[in-house]
């Protein structure tokens, strides 16, 4: 009853016009297509208004002055619509993709970089849809050169050799793509009707991540139609097989007017009737796993997606047949930890990995504690490490330590030009020695190698944001 007024479809056009009649002694409301109104105690319920043709027709969506957003996030609509038809998205209702000129999308992107914003967050459904227009923007950005991110969701397989190229150029901040895989298993693809080659994806990604510092997020989704617990546990392995800077384990919506929402009792989804309609169940996934699954999502963005324990992770997952299988014990154990309804410290979450060690792998804790260690450090300077992971600087490391700065040759080999001239006090606040039983890097990448006992000293410069170990 509150309601006077509902603008459906594209809004833009509709409210402009909407605003124009209000000022109308009498309005005519029925001639707004994309509008519903009251007349008297009947709801009316105009014609849908098409899609918008032309999209420069829409303003600029910020102020002229973008001074209030310096270093903040803005979104940033370059195309409407989708190729894709999958069934859990809106967009499948929608045909067609629309775009706004190119050289609107570059000097807006300019003013955005000018005036210092920290994020620029493409909302495009596929960004790379039409792969030479994609390229172009990020040849454009490549060459203008700021502080600002770009956030670009694309599609992995629509990568070419060249795109691989191009982006191998782009320094580490200045892209981050987010690449929606949602699921391995070719029934449940067949299902939602995403059309995909898997195989080329997983090529793809697998080649931007080793060959670029662009930043990779991979998407999956569980309660998609068709995969169950061990499916989507597949799809988790072969997903992290990839490496990507970020895993996001999202959980299927049933948005209102898509396709699966259709299908929900087909399906047999129990979901939540209050948005955002989140799935609690199907016939392939039970509550209880739902709720396991939920444990384990929130341990990799915890632990994986945090990115400050890469190596001890690494090891942690090779102690397992498979990757998953070490979330789902460590997600089990988690649970009877009580720890999922507690708030945690970033520093406690190292001493939960070894206390999960040593309770459900081994009480050798040699190796782990040298993993936790090194990732430790490679994060944040820390003058005396906990206990539990032992003294970073036994006596003869801190006369070494001191002995090694008055030699002004190492000053200028190991420190940033920044740091030359600083007394070796004010060195040893900047910089950390650690004594590693084995040296970490070159083990983890022969995980199967067993460690020798050659100690190994690595040196941690703690440039601002930029932290740099080097083994001595």
């Amino acid at each position: 009853p509150a309601i006077d007024f509902v603008v459906f479809g594209e809004g833009e056009v509709t409210f402009q016009e909407w605003l124009e009649a209000l000022t109308n002694p009498q309005p005519r409301w029925q001639e707004i297509a994309g509008l519903v109104y009251r007349e008297g105690t009947a709801v009316k319920l105009n014609p849908p208004r098409p899609a918008l043709a032309d999209l420069s027709r829409l303003p600029f969506p910020y102020p002229e002055d973008l001074a209030d957003l310096r270093q903040r996030l803005v979104y940033y609509e370059s195309s409407r619509g989708c190729p894709n038809r999958c069934q859990y998205c809106l967009s499948a209702n929608e045909t067609g993709v629309r775009y706004l000129p190119l050289d609107k999308v570059l000097q807006d992107l300019a003013r955005f970089m000018a005036a210092g914003i920290t994020q620029v967050k493409f909302v495009d459904r596929t960004f790379n849809c039409n792969p030479e227009r994609a390229r172009m923007i990020w040849r454009f950005l490549l060459a203008n050169p700021g502080e600002t991110n770009f956030h670009f969701e694309i599609m992995g397989e629509l990568l070419a050799e060249e795109d691989l190229e191009l982006l191998a150029k782009a320094p580490l901040g200045l892209f981050q793509f987010e690449i929606g895989v949602q699921s391995t298993n070719a029934e449940t693809l067949a299902l939602i009707q995403r059309k995909m080659n898997l195989t080329k994806l997983k090529s793809q990604v697998g080649q931007l991540i080793k060959r670029s510092q662009v930043v990779v997020h991979l998407d999956l989704i569980a309660g998609l139609p068709g995969e169950d617990y061990q499916s989507l546990a597949r799809s988790i392995n072969e997903t992290l097989a990839l490496r990507p800077q970020r895993l996001q384990l999202g959980f299927l919506k049933l948005l209102h007017g898509s396709g699966l929402r259709e299908r929900a009792k087909e399906y047999g989804y129990l979901f939540t009737q209050e948005p955002p309609y989140e799935v609690l169940a199907s016939q392939w996934l039970s509550y209880e796993e739902m709720l396991q699954l939920k444990v384990i999502e929130d341990l990799v963005d915890r632990y994986y997606n945090a990115g400050r324990f890469q190596l001890t992770l690494e090891y942690l997952m090779a102690c397992y047949p498979t990757a998953f299988t070490f979330w789902e014990s460590l997600a089990i154990w988690w649970r009877a930890a009580g720890y999922d309804a507690l708030a945690h410290k970033s520093r406690e979450l190292y001493r939960y990995l070894l206390t999960y060690f040593q309770e459900k792998v081994s009480f050798d804790t040699e190796a782990i504690q040298n993993y936790l260690k090194y990732d430790l450090l490679s994060r944040e300077r820390i003058p005396e490490l906990p206990q539990w992971l032992g003294d970073s600087l036994s006596p003869e490391l801190r006369r070494f330590s001191y002995q090694f700065w008055q030699d002004e040759a190492n000053q200028k080999e190991y420190l940033p030009p920044k740091f030359h001239g600083m007394t070796i006090r004010e060195i040893q606040r900047r910089v950390s020695f650690a004594e590693f039983a084995f040296d970490p890097v070159k083990i983890i990448k022969n995980i199967n190698q067993k460690p020798n006992d050659e100690k190994t000293i690595y040196l941690f410069v703690y440039d601002g944001p930029q932290i740099t170990p080097r083994s001595l």
